[in-house]
């Protein structure tokens, strides 16, 4: 009698640990199957554009998350790159009409506010890598700037700046030098900074939850389409002026 239940209970160890060890079997190529759909959308997400980066051991960078989109930026900051010797991140194709992603934030979509883009399961891989390559060459940039483009009919008249945890006075000082750097080119717009002018473009999405909201102290440049595409030796020019003097004056 012992020994037949002794037998009976060795029998039903024997199926729990056959049930065990296929429910493993079944999760581990579940996991399995999960991990290469996240590794394939991923690359697909990636596959839209290209990042390219340049790591002059600087303390500083300048980035174009819309290269290809805001025309000529990606021009811009490539010259003044190699002008200042500033790190730099070009992130060329990844936003356009077909596919709206933002860059400097896990969101998409075209023509709309801020307010209303969506956020992608695609979008944040190409966040997450824009952060990555940026961390890979400035872990803790004295600062950061951005150059976008806009094509908007009121602010052709201005190159907007917004800014990321810049007081009043650093932003009248700003304004200064840049200023003074336009001087010196045949640009015709005018200077229009955050906290002291009015401006069209905060930057308000990215600040929330985007690359602002995690890089700082940061200069966010907004060129009309005219000042890119007609004078992008004297927008290079500006930039090589102005950058090395703010960095050397407000951000040693």
């Amino acid at each position: 009698m012992f020994q037949m239940t002794l037998s009976r209970s060795k029998k039903s160890r024997f199926i729990v640990l056959i049930i065990v060890i296929f429910w493993s079997l079944f999760f581990i190529v579940e996991v399995g199957a999960d991990s290469n759909d996240l590794v394939v959308a991923r690359e697909e997400a990636l596959s839209l554009g290209q990042f390219s980066s340049q790591d002059n051991n600087s303390d500083y960078i300048i980035t174009a998350p819309h290269g290809g989109y805001d025309l000529m930026t990606e021009i811009i900051v490539r010259k003044v790159c190699d002008n200042i010797l500033w790190n730099c991140l070009i992130a060329q194709n990844f936003r356009s009409k077909s596919h709206p992603l933002n860059v400097t934030r896990p969101t998409e979509k075209y023509g709309v506010s801020s307010n209303n883009e969506v956020p992608t399961e695609r979008a944040l891989y190409v966040y997450g890598e824009y952060l990555r390559q940026i961390y890979l060459i400035n872990k803790a940039p004295k600062l950061y700037v951005e150059i976008h483009g806009n094509s908007r009919n009121e602010s052709k008249n201005r190159i907007e700046i917004a800014t990321v945890s810049i007081t009043d006075d650093q932003a009248r000082r700003i304004k200064l030098i840049l200023e003074n750097a336009l001087s010196s080119t045949k640009l015709t717009q005018s200077i229009a900074i955050e906290n002291i002018d009015y401006i069209y473009y905060h930057a308000t999405s990215s600040k929330a939850r985007g690359s602002l909201s995690k890089i700082k102290p940061a200069l966010h440049f907004e060129f009309p389409k005219g000042a890119r595409m007609n004078s992008t030796d004297e927008v290079v020019t500006f930039l090589s002026f102005a950058l090395p003097e703010l960095a050397v004056e407000l951000f040693p």
